[in-house]
């Protein structure tokens, strides 16, 4: 039987920096566009990801685009789950086709609403005068998603932006949006693009050329849930904000 593990990656199998330990030996994993080191794995990832690859067929499921997966230096040989899902890569690396006719058709069915917020972001931005940045995530040349993130540390800015203008966006749509916030990162996504779409996608189809499989979901946020919950089995780790919300509250 095949054993197949979906691993969502960043704050699940590596961390920037300030997000390690001090006093530990970290592995660089991932870089930034100019070369940089930018994630680690600590000692125990290192050992989880060695268990993983030496008795599991590893498919990323990540929020990261084609370009910044490719700044990540661990041997996925496999199947990709890129874009939160927007685009799934065979293992040659080229995108599946039906599930990109699929993204396509979403895609574009939700262009004008995310430009339209973008804007109007941009605008309240200014207005307020807040530290943040916002953009829509493109990758293969779909438009997929927005996200908003703080600078200078100033992680209020989100707050003020999220409650002021994204939160009351979102609520007025949310039977076709849904909000996404970890830390610096705050994302406004179509219901049609999720992780857990792809993976139940790829569960299917796989399952059809090599018989019966066994899988695992690995992930951190509370939006990963959902895709974790279409494996066999599901995992995340202590500490993160999917485990504050599950594991890590006390019994009543």
């Amino acid at each position: 039987m095949r054993k197949l593990v979906f691993l969502d990656l960043d704050d699940t199998l590596f961390q920037s920096r300030p997000k390690c330990p001090t006093d530990e030996a970290l592995r660089p994993v991932a870089y930034l566009r100019d070369g940089s080191a930018h994630s680690f794995m600590t000692a125990k990832q290192q050992a989880f990801w060695h268990l993983l690859d030496t008795n599991t067929t590893v498919i990323p499921t990540t929020a990261r685009d084609l370009d910044s997966l490719r700044r990540v230096e661990l041997p996925f040989e496999s199947w990709r789950i890129i874009d939160y899902g927007g685009i799934v890569l065979n293992p040659d690396g080229v995108p599946d086709a039906p599930w990109l006719e699929r993204m396509t058709t979403a895609s574009r069915n939700h262009l004008e609403d995310l430009n339209a917020l973008l804007d109007h972001v941009d605008t309240f931005i200014v207005r307020q005068g807040l530290s943040a940045h916002v953009r829509i995530i493109e990758d293969f040349d779909l438009p997929f998603y927005l996200v908003a993130k703080y600078r200078d540390g100033r992680d209020g800015d989100l707050d003020l932006l999220q409650r002021a203008l994204i939160q009351p966006w979102v609520a007025d749509r949310s039977r076709v949006y849904r909000l996404h916030r970890n830390g610096n990162n705050l994302a406004v996504l179509p219901r049609t693009l999720g992780k857990e779409h792809a993976v139940r996608y790829l569960i299917e189809k796989l399952s059809g050329e090599w018989g019966e499989l066994m899988t695992v979901g690995i992930g951190d946020s509370l939006i990963d849930g959902a895709f974790m919950a279409e494996c066999d089995y599901s995992l995340t780790p202590r500490g993160s904000q999917l485990f504050g919300e599950t594991f890590g509250r006390p019994l009543l």
